[in-house]
């Protein structure tokens, strides 16, 4: 009779009791992904975009949404709260005291003033349409570009060139694994682009600005990704397109088959002029997309309803799509924030920066010692008017202000340039992980379009990545983009996976890759051997998922002795 502890059973069963007793016991708290619900209706506010590529524009339609609303009605709910909250005496309108308990509504206090609008009888109240107004100051949906990632990819390109020749060839692509793993210079088992970046010169003499302004992240106001609405739009594609300068655009300037310009072409001239242009919108979609910029209970954050190209990531990865065009490689994502949370830490780790006396406020001698630091703004923070602002003056000001700023949608488009970098990138989260550098080969292999052996710079299809996330506050702006009240402020940051797979495999996947690798599982070898099912040196989430299942079942019973 075999000894049972040698059966596979036992394996599996010795292997989660060594999981529950890393985890504190924490198998009852295991569990799986929640199941999305089938497509549903697409909800929001509907925009149709023009993408400007140098070969042609794409036509985009997104539904964008907030909560299940588009951004007007959530604005609307945004607004009422407001007023309900300032509102003491429910009247309908906010007076002059009530409006100043409010950082929205604060002003620099001028007694002369008041007296005077006393003595002329003015209303200084607020009515629900003077509300709404402080919130349409910034735009609803807001549209940048960010080309950072289009002049680092050559970086990446010449490291897979080991050889310098120009092209990527059949053993480079094989070499690629140990190559990028080499950058890996936090030893986080992830590569970021940042990592590619040249290592300092040694002895290149260091000169540190102790009141120097962040580095410019390269976010400007979109001109590559342009609403239909735009006035100036029909203007620009003649800019950009009409290469015969007859102030029209043909199909094939636009390369576009010639039945696409009928619905703006009134003349039936087969050109379109710039009245014409006007009505872009009704010619047929590239791709329609919904879009959530909070995350719904019942259905992704991001659904692809049709698209004219092949869904190149197979639906593998949640609120992510990528799609291949003829003329580009397009990928769409969302990332979800705490519009609020965020806020705070952007305000506290300035406030931090200018309380340069350490004393736990600032007057206003640390606030005029930075630019950023607009006119004005101390007034509408310092609450008690003792000038000085304190913390909770601080997170009170940005509760406030960051109101109407998270009733926006930003979208953002990255020019990804050749796409090194984003198609190694599977699953869209800025960094490449173990698993895709030891697929990197298979994709290299992928983005090739000629019949010559090896992979050169210019031949991948360019490839753009176009984000979506809930607008964020903050007060200072950055040097690129100084605070500015028609455009939400939004620092480019890499963007946070969403966990994934049973509890004790979220704790575990210490740098959340999706992947647990043998450096980062906290049990014995062999309990990692026995979860590695497909014998590829990682733990994956649907391998995890399958053992608690197991570990869940009843050990059957034995007879014998």
């Amino acid at each position: 009779m075999p000894n049972p502890s040698s059966t596979p059973f036992a394996i599996r069963r010795r292997t989660f009791a060594t999981v529950a007793l890393l985890l504190g016991g924490g198998l009852a708290l295991l569990g799986g992904e929640t199941a999305i619900a089938a497509d549903a209706e697409p909800k929001g506010e509907v925009r149709d975009l023009m993408l400007l590529l140098d070969n042609g524009p794409l036509h985009l339609r997104i539904h964008v949404a907030m909560g299940g609303q588009s951004p007007a009605e959530a604005r609307r709910d945004s607004v009422a709260r407001v007023l309900k909250a300032l509102d003491a005496n429910g009247d309908g309108k906010l007076s002059r005291e009530e409006s100043q308990r409010s950082p929205l509504f604060r002003e620099k206090q001028r007694p002369g003033a008041e007296k005077f609008f006393q003595s002329i009888g003015a209303d200084l109240s607020l009515t629900p349409k003077d509300v709404q107004q402080k919130f349409d100051r910034y735009e609803s949906v807001v549209y940048r570009q960010n080309t950072a990632a289009s002049d680092s990819d050559t970086s990446v390109f010449k490291l897979l060139d080991d050889d310098g020749n120009g092209v990527v060839e059949a053993q480079e692509m094989i070499d690629a694994v140990d190559l990028l793993l080499a950058k890996d210079a936090d030893d986080d088992e992830c590569v970021t682009l940042d990592e590619f970046a040249p290592p300092p010169d040694p002895n290149a003499v260091q000169v540190v600005n102790p009141v120097a302004p962040p580095r410019a992240t390269g976010t400007t106001v979109a001109e590559i990704l342009r609403d239909t609405h735009q006035t100036l739009l029909p203007a620009e594609l003649m800019r950009k397109y009409d290469r015969n300068r007859n102030s029209k655009l043909s199909a094939e300037e636009l390369n576009w088959k010639p039945e696409r310009l009928a619905p703006c072409d009134a003349n039936r001239d087969g050109e379109l002029s710039v009245k014409e242009l006007a009505q872009l919108r009704m010619t047929p979609v590239d791709i329609d997309l919904a879009v959530d910029v909070i995350r719904p209970k019942d259905s992704p954050m991001l659904r692809v309803l049709a698209s004219g190209g092949d869904r190149s990531d197979g639906d593998k990865f949640p609120d992510l799509a990528t799609i291949t065009l003829p003329t580009a490689v397009v990928t769409f994502s969302t990332r979800e924030v705490d519009p609020y949370e965020t806020s705070m830490t952007i305000a506290l780790r300035t406030f931090n920066e200018l309380d340069q006396d350490a004393n736990g406020y600032l007057d206003r001698d640390e606030s005029t010692t930075r630019e950023r630091f607009a006119r004005g703004l101390f007034d509408q923070i310092d609450a008690d008017g003792d000038d000085k602002i304190f913390g909770e003056e601080m997170r009170e000001f940005i509760r406030a202000q960051g109101e109407p700023v998270a009733t926006t949608c930003q979208v953002t488009v990255f020019d990804d340039g050749a796409g090194f970098f984003s198609a190694l990138d599977a699953n869209g989260d800025r960094r490449i992980s173990m698993r895709e550098m030891r697929y990197a080969d298979k994709t290299l292999t992928t983005m090739q379009r000629d019949d010559k052996p090896g992979l050169a710079e210019s031949e991948p299809a360019r490839r753009y990545r176009i984000e979506f996330v809930r607008g964020v506050f903050n007060p200072f702006g950055t040097p690129d983009r100084p605070m500015n009240p028609q455009m939400a402020q939004m620092e480019t940051a890499a963007v946070k996976p969403r966990p994934v797979g049973p509890i004790w495999f979220q704790r575990w996947d210490r740098n959340n890759d999706g992947d647990i690798t043998w450096r980062e599982f906290l049990g014995p070898r062999d309990a990692f051997e026995s979860l590695d099912s497909d014998r590829d040196e990682m733990i994956d989430p649907k391998e995890a998922a399958a053992a608690t299942q197991l570990a869940k079942r009843p050990e059957p019973a034995t007879t014998g002795p």
